[in-house]
């Protein structure tokens, strides 16, 4: 299973997913983009001291101290409409994807403290928050003379063939690659030194979804606690379609095109604890802060299944498959934020959050693997990322409200000067209808995203991606 990563994860950086349990899931898992109530993404996330909002249990636990009265809020509509251009030795190839999901539904329960006690309320919060989304849609294509083949055959030199398992029976088997005459363990790639159109499909789906159980109080109007228990699930399915094919449409040794189809499932359930508090000096300004312990998920069930389906110039079409089934645990960075809030005159707010986590952190374990070398590959290629989020509301009637926000993450490698580092741009604007017992909010969020990735050489010439993503988002809610 990790013989051909090097090649797929350069094809477009997702296809290395078929590398089951390597670096690229303990950084893919831990990541959060938080999302969330309608007013929480307008306003581009900033409530970890501001407050009040179901989303920000997932950020700061303390945003439950705010609430004075009992609420209930559903987010029934997420739409995602993205779209990418990937640019290889010259080309251009474009996908897009839309995509409905269902960010967000909560229950917060606040009670009241008698008189006498500085001790003004406590609450209790139960529901469920999107913290990541994976739906996404990759296409390459090029010509190049250099094959994915050659990669299997420079791993199994030396291999007998009667022992060859994974990728390289599937090669052997189709008649993709093949040993010299007179050896069993020395082999050749019949794609070898053409000029080959390559082309590759990736298809991204699933969420990790975080149902949160928080626990919070008032302390005199002036310091607001707050405890999160997050149980994120992890639902990550990824479906690649990878083809080789002669540029000139020649067969090449009787073999005139090969396709490989990949489908990689994962599947698990983690637990953390989060901790925040909010102080309120003065009337016009809180200032907060959180912390929350690395995830750990047990027993993330990791499924591959790989099929090659290759056609021959004079006989039948040949296909093998195989399929495995393992499981591994994942430690998640932890995370730290800061932040503060603005409020003018009880009918806006300005607010800024700042949050740190390092995926250096992130370890893989297993019983039956040893995981030693990818935790290597973690250490080595990513390190701290710095967030900021930036909103903004006013209240420009009783009723009615208009948001604004920005975020922006950092780049998680530790060495990257091009701009298709994977640094994340989200551009946000929402407003919302609030009355006694019932409102609705509504909020367009603008994702941006570039990364690249290599292919064989780490100093060749870099494939290039650029992500676009619109999202649409409503909620509802009742106060009583």
């Amino acid at each position: 299973m990790k013989k051909i990563t090097t090649f797929i994860i350069a094809i477009l950086g997702i296809i290395g997913m078929a590398n089951a349990q390597g670096e690229y899931e303990a950084f893919t898992f831990s990541q959060s983009d938080y999302y969330g109530t309608a007013r929480f993404m307008g306003a581009g996330g900033a409530f970890g001291a501001t407050g009040g909002d179901f989303s920000a249990l997932s950020t700061n636990p303390a945003s439950i101290g705010l609430y004075k009265r009992h609420e209930t809020s559903i987010t029934p509509l997420g739409l995602s409409f993205g779209y990418t251009d990937t640019y290889y030795n010259g080309n251009l190839s474009t996908a897009q994807k839309v995509k409905y999901n269902f960010p967000q539904a909560g229950m917060v329960l606040s009670n009241s403290i008698k008189r006498g006690n500085n001790w003004k309320s406590w609450q209790f919060g139960f529901g469920v928050n999107r913290i990541m989304d994976f739906n996404c849609t990759y296409r390459a294509n090029t010509q190049i003379n250099s094959s994915l083949s050659d990669v299997v055959v420079s791993n199994i030199y030396g291999t007998f063939y009667g022992d060859l398992r994974g990728d390289a029976h599937l090669f052997w088997m189709t008649s993709v690659i093949d040993t010299f005459a007179g050896t069993n363990n020395e082999y050749y790639s019949r794609f070898s030194d053409a000029e080959l159109n390559q082309n590759a499909i990736v298809t991204r789906s699933g969420a990790i979804n975080e149902m949160v159980l928080s626990f919070g109080g008032n302390y005199n109007d002036k310091l607001y606690v707050g405890a999160t228990v997050g149980f994120p699930f992890l639902d990550f399915t990824e479906k690649t379609t990878y083809k080789e094919s002669p540029a000139n449409a020649q067969d090449l040794y009787g073999v005139k095109d090969y396709t490989l189809y990949t489908t990689q499932r994962n599947r698990g359930t983690g637990v953390n604890l989060k901790l925040g508090l909010i102080y309120q000096p003065a009337d016009f300004v809180r200032i907060g802060a959180a912390f929350q312990t690395p995830t750990y998920y047990w027993k993330v069930r990791d499924n591959l299944y790989r099929e090659i389906y290759a056609t021959y110039a004079n006989f039948p079409s040949l296909d093998y498959s195989y399929e495995n089934a393992n499981y591994f645990t994942l430690t998640t960075p932890l995370k730290a934020n800061v932040s503060t809030s603005f409020l003018i005159q009880k009918r806006a707010f300005i607010a800024a959050e700042y949050e740190f986590q390092d995926y250096s952190m992130a370890t893989l374990y297993s019983d039956n693997y040893d995981y030693g070398y990818e935790n290597e590959i973690v250490r080595a290629k990513y390190g701290p990322t710095h967030s900021v989020r930036v909103g903004a509301e006013v209240n420009v009637t009783q009723g009615f409200a208009l948001r604004a926000g920005y975020r922006f993450k950092t780049s998680p490698y530790k060495m990257s000067e091009s701009p298709y580092n994977n640094t994340t741009h989200f551009i946000s604007a929402g407003f919302g209808f609030r009355g006694e017992h019932f409102f609705a909010d509504f909020a367009y969020v603008y994702r941006m995203n570039k990364d690249s990735y290599w292919l064989y050489d780490p100093v060749g010439e870099p494939c290039n991606v650029s992500s676009k993503t619109h999202n649409v988002v409503a909620t509802i809610g009742f106060k009583l």
